[in-house]
């Protein structure tokens, strides 16, 4: 069976369309968990419309915003009964087959941890405004994201993931419970980078599956967290430092694969020296004078990165 869990705040103008594009499914066999936190719209009313369906097994109000999808998350996935878990983004939707798909994928090995497919990205008016297949086109064999695939999830990291997150968008996923469970929860810490963190951990110790066909409608839209972010003007190194501090930590613990740490500690020095020259250029010097001390920390090259801070941090622009 798959658990799916279904996180909203504030999407009652996509939660109809999100709800039935779940019960819609071709894959039967699921549960739909329902988790509101504690919305201001008229979000309960349309949730209350879908009381007593057969596949939803729990409808659950906050009583207090929690701030935090991934708090969400982890709550829907200690309810959840199933072998899979299947977070449903409430202002994305799905194609039919979706499920059906990704199942038939994750279960073509014991040792596929994560199956997603392609997404299309679409607007508030429901309107197609192009796929998400260009986050690895300029990538290494990027090619290889135009046809189906398995692939193992080390490999998979080294060439894709550890660079980008390749997998944007949770509504895309199939995991599997237990290997979620040796994990742990995910950490809210960290923005909106706490799924590529996830991705990361997962693929560390199994394998992945990919779908070219676009069964996936991933939304941006005035509220959606990526746009809400840039339009705050928030840097994105600051959350996706964050999250390679984790998955570091994550991989000094457990599974200590030497050659993913020396490529995570490459980018961390690459991107503190990035976050390091945004913070000096906006008069934030303390800030940015501890980014620069994170590249010397992970660096492999000290002279080199030092010669990087003062000519391409510290220096007038």
């Amino acid at each position: 069976m798959i658990s799916v869990i279904l996180p909203n705040y504030n999407h009652a103008a996509f939660l109809k369309q999100r709800i039935d594009s779940i019960l819609n499914q071709t894959y039967k066999d699921f549960e739909l968990i329902i988790l509101d936190d504690k919305s201001p719209d008229n979000s309960k009313d349309i949730i209350e419309q879908y009381r007593g369906n057969e596949h939803i097994s729990h409808i659950v109000y906050n009583d207090v915003n929690t701030g935090s999808t991934f708090k969400q998350w982890n709550k829907g996935i200690q309810i959840a009964k199933g072998e899979y878990i299947w977070i449903a983004e409430s202002d994305d939707c799905a194609d039919n087959n979706l499920l059906q798909t990704l199942v038939t994928n994750i279960q073509k090995d014991k040792n596929i941890f994560i199956s997603f497919c392609q997404s299309f990205e679409i607007n508030g008016q429901n309107e197609i405004a192009g796929d998400w297949i260009f986050r690895t086109q300029d990538m290494v064999d990027s090619e290889i994201f135009n046809s189906d695939f398995t692939m193992n999830g080390q490999e998979f990291i080294t060439k894709y993931l550890i660079e980008r997150n390749v997998i944007p968008n949770a509504s895309a996923v199939l995991f599997k419970k237990e290997e979620f469970s040796k994990i742990g929860n995910v950490p809210s810490n960290i923005g909106f980078a706490g799924d590529w963190l996830l991705w990361l951990q997962l693929l560390s110790a199994g394998d992945i599956a990919y779908s070219h066909h676009r069964y996936n409608y991933f939304r941006r839209h005035d509220k959606s967290v990526v746009v809400s972010t840039t339009n705050k003007k928030i840097f994105l190194k600051e959350y996706e430092l964050k999250m390679r501090f984790a998955y570091q930590k994550y991989m000094n613990r457990h599974n200590k694969i030497t050659h993913l740490i020396k490529l995570n500690k490459k980018y961390i020095e690459s991107s503190s020296i990035l976050e390091a020259r945004f913070l000096w250029n906006n008069k934030k010097y303390i800030k940015a004078l501890k980014y620069y001390l994170f590249s010397i920390r992970y660096s492999s090259d000290l002279v080199q990165v030092l010669q990087r801070g003062f000519k391409y941090v510290f220096s007038k622009k």
